[in-house]
């Protein structure tokens, strides 16, 4: 039997995506949302993943429209400047994808070192 090539920690991820209502939510729309949690801005978060301003709301979007409410708000610029937060739906879609992916990681760790150690052999 051929034994995998890969750096271990490479080979075997677990990525966990939720599909609500045809929005999926998975890690880099998680990430995206944390950014703009962190820094109160789309613009600052996209700068940050590396992804334009338009290609951050295109995500925000694919999520917020199958389900029909707003995972972020935004506050329009001005004297005062703009910024965004995570609405009270979002922040409950980001929590429990959050919970998601840690119950998975906790139920699959063995079941992927068995593998890992079953195509080592």
């Amino acid at each position: 039997m051929t034994k995998i090539k890969k750096d271990k920690s490479d080979a075997f991820r677990l990525r966990v995506k939720l599909d609500l209502c045809g929005g999926v939510m998975g890690p880099g729309k998680a990430e995206l949302m944390r950014k703009i949690d962190t820094l109160g801005s789309i613009s600052a978060a996209a700068r940050e993943m590396g992804i334009n301003y338009r290609r951050a709301w295109f995500l925000l979007e694919t999520l917020s429209k199958p389900l029909g409410l707003p995972v972020i708000i935004t506050e329009k610029g001005g004297s005062a400047g703009g910024g965004a937060s995570l609405s009270e739906f979002g922040r409950a879609i980001l929590e429990t994808y959050d919970h998601c992916v840690t119950a998975a990681e906790l139920n699959t760790t063995d079941l992927l070192d068995n593998l890992r150690v079953t195509l080592n052999k």
